[in-house]
């Protein structure tokens, strides 16, 4: 999306680039937050044991031995930014015509499927899923894709209700069907 200068703003990041005329949002979400706090959390921990136990493990003085803390300091750090900025741009869409993912933090990818290709909407959880409400859907369409997953999604019964939803408002649109 751009700004009234022309220039791509912070909205190209929250709205999907590639909405048709007329296509509305019904549903938009981020993976749920598990999805980030695991993997940030376990960085931190071992970022911070390997930089506070490390000096100890060398059994001499090394002369540069302040600059590897720092560089494994500043590459933990970076991997940590990493992984936040692909949850950010990590964005599932339901819209009155397609299911959207997108994803990407500097190149895009979007992968979507028309509602009318929809054959299957599939709700999978396991028992941390259930506790902490989130799931995965799987979309099987009638296309080149066959199946797409859609991971770590919160809520994901809600989102299952809305595609089909969406697939019976789509064939009730259509004439002599």
């Amino acid at each position: 999306m751009r700004n009234k200068t022309g220039e791509m703003g912070w909205a190209s990041l929250i709205f999907p680039a590639s909405l048709l005329p007329n296509e509305r949002i019904i549903f938009k979400t981020n993976p749920h937050w598990l999805a980030i706090m695991v993997p940030e959390i376990a960085l931190a921990v071992f970022g911070a044991l390997i930089v506070k136990y490390l000096p100890s493990l060398w059994s001499e003085t090394i002369p540069c031995q302040q600059w590897i803390l720092t560089f494994l300091g500043a590459a933990f750090s970076f991997t940590m930014i990493v992984v936040f900025l692909n949850w950010i741009c990590t964005r599932y869409y339901l819209t009155n015509h397609r299911v959207i993912e997108e994803r990407g933090i500097i190149g895009k990818r979007i992968m979507s499927v028309w509602v009318d290709r929809i054959q299957d909407v599939t709700c999978e959880f396991g028992i941390l899923g259930r506790i902490f409400g989130f799931g995965d859907i799987e979309i099987e369409s009638a296309g080149n894709y066959g199946k797409i997953t859609f991971g770590f999604l919160p809520k994901p019964r809600k989102l299952k209700l809305e595609i089909e939803r969406a697939i019976l408002n789509f064939h009730e649109r259509l004439p002599g069907i």
